[in-house]
């Protein structure tokens, strides 16, 4: 469980707000720096907004919060966008378009939570807390492009100044309570035309620590629900969210023990983050108390760099925690948001130590991912540009969107599709099986490689008669991977062979599911598994088969093209 030292870095971070932007320049690429602070209020109220409320109307709007979270699998945040200071290119990426938003559904995700300030920037009348009419119309564009492509969207009222998350005081309630009205009801009737695809969200991260706390931030979701219900239309049946206390799981364990009222039933979600082990997931220097973790996870662990390796916060930890979650929400049919969970990219590593460094961080995402499903907590990526380049749209980490697509698969998921076309990635280093070099001649040896969506890097699943299988590379149709020289030998290598026919037993494989959405390929002719050979994270580590041990670089994924 979280330690002294965790609870530490939370206080810190907690004193400084939250702002989540990368830093590239210290070769540690972090989903998340926090650097905001919060001010006082003083209005105790403003005009009302909810001036023209509509009938009760569930059209399009009928699916309790249970029924809507089995629909959400995989989430992405449009970070350091719409939350940033002035405008959506405040922090530096460019303004959102319905280019961006297809590529986040051609991805596989199929939700998007867009955080969005308000108060902070686009106040046209500080006295009457009137939001600005264009930057209205311009949230409810981009959650139109989200609805265009059939995603769910979560729009909150991001860190925004920090006026709630830094006030959940007795002293500011009113104060508070009194802009959250404002706030919601000018938004929520903006967006009240929408169906239940879109998502409204109280707050983001708010500071609370104790049971006083708890009660103020309870009142501050109080006041969030009954200002969406009051206008009506879809509003008075729509899905809502709301926060827990700092949205860490062991304090919303702790202190989360009521809900405010609903009069509309069985529409409420609960949201938490995730970014544990602290020293993995966003630690950019070593302090006094507990150094960078660079290295995460069963078998993922340094020999050589073990100060490197994390000490805390792995796989049992983070059972704990989801299970909590599903103890104290899910089993009761309130569903969670894991809203936020992200961990750095060490990119001033080299060699060996960045090959490990990056498998065990897609293993994390894809233990967490699967994790997160198994306890039927919703998880949401925090990305900003990391993943998905925002000007290009191409995917800047094909590895890591890999193991979180991946992490959605069960054994109960869809299986795999004769003539469907698969990237296949080995469950150990996260990398592609592919050709080496777009061979096309015989014997070409088969290895891995990060995948660059290369046509030597993509397999047809074709029927090679009897329930076996033939992978055929889609960059030399008439060829398939075999192993050479029919050898029946541990170490017999992988490689590439014109085929006949269905092909020679050599050339046929079984695809036998192992767990979670994974499998082993099995050569017919010797009965061995395909496997990466000494269980390499390299790029260029050859393929070769063994007797099947169930070790990860004998198993393999079939992802979807």
């Amino acid at each position: 469980m979280r330690t002294l030292n965790y609870f530490f870095a939370i206080i810190i971070l907690v004193a400084t707000g939250c702002h989540k932007q990368e830093i590239a320049s210290s070769g540690v690429e972090l989903p998340v720096k926090k650097t905001m602070g919060s001010k006082a209020l003083s209005a105790t109220s403003y005009p009302s907004y909810n001036t023209s409320p509509l009938a009760p109307d569930q059209t399009g709007v009928t699916s309790t919060a249970v029924q809507l979270a089995a629909k959400i699998h995989l989430g992405f945040n449009i970070g350091n966008t719409m939350e940033a200071p002035n405008d959506e290119k405040g922090w530096g990426n460019p303004a959102i378009t319905q280019a961006l938003i297809d590529k986040v559904k051609q991805s596989d995700f199929n939700a998007i939570r867009i955080p969005c300030q308000w108060d902070y920037s686009h106040i046209v009348n500080t006295t009457t807390e009137q939001i600005d009419p264009a930057w209205l119309n311009r949230v409810q564009q981009v959650v139109q492009y989200c609805i265009n492509d059939g995603l769910y969207v979560i729009l909150n009222i991001h860190w925004d100044g920090g006026w709630l998350q830094g006030n959940c005081t007795v002293a500011q309630q009113a104060a508070v309570n009194a802009k959250q009205k404002a706030l919601w009801e000018q938004i929520a009737t903006q967006m009240r035309g929408f169906d239940e695809h879109l998502i409204l969200a109280s707050t983001n991260e708010p500071a609370v620590t104790d049971a006083t706390g708890m009660s103020v931030l309870l009142s501050y979701h109080q006041t969030f629900i009954n200002a969406v219900r009051s206008t009506g239309g879809h509003n008075s049946y729509r899905v809502l969210l709301i926060q827990g206390p700092n949205t860490d799981i062991t304090a919303t364990n702790n202190l989360m023990n009521t809900l405010p009222s609903d009069p509309a039933s069985n529409r409420m979600m609960v949201e938490v983050h995730y970014y544990t082990p602290y020293n993995f997931c966003l630690m950019d220097t070593d302090q006094s108390w507990g150094n960078m973790f660079y290295y995460w996870g069963s078998g993922y662990h340094s020999a050589i760099d073990v100060t490197r390796n994390a000490a805390w916060g792995e796989e049992s930890d983070l059972n704990g925690y989801f299970q909590l979650m599903k103890t104290k929400f899910v089993d009761h049919g309130i569903p969670v948001v894991m809203g936020e969970f992200s961990a750095s990219r060490r990119s001033s590593l080299k060699g060996d130590s960045l090959n490990l460094h990056l498998a065990s961080r897609a293993y994390w995402y894809n233990y967490l991912v699967h994790q997160a499903g198994a306890n039927g907590i919703l998880p949401f990526l925090w990305d900003t540009g990391s993943i998905i380049d925002r000007s290009t749209y191409a995917v800047k980490d094909q590895q890591q969107l890999a193991a979180l697509v991946q992490g959605t698969q069960t054994g109960t998921s869809p299986g795999i599709q004769v003539g469907s076309i698969y990237q296949i990635f080995n469950r150990n280093s996260f990398k592609a099986l592919e050709f080496a070099g777009w061979g096309t001649a015989n014997q070409t040896m088969a290895d891995q490689w990060d995948y660059l969506a290369g046509a030597n890097q993509q397999f047809k699943l074709e029927d090679a008669g009897g329930g076996y299988y033939r992978l055929t590379p889609m960059h030399a149709t008439t060829k398939c991977l075999e192993i050479y020289g029919w050898s029946n030998a541990n170490g017999g290598q992988a490689d590439l062979w014109d085929y006949t026919g269905t092909g020679g037993n050599n050339q046929k494989w079984m695809v036998q599911a192992t767990d979670n959405g994974y499998y082993k390929i099995i050569n017919v002719n010797s009965g061995k598994a395909l496997e990466i050979s000494g269980a390499s994270l390299k790029n260029g580590g050859l393929a070769d088969q063994s007797d099947y041990n169930g070790a990860r670089n004998q198993q393999w994924a079939f992802l979807k093209i």
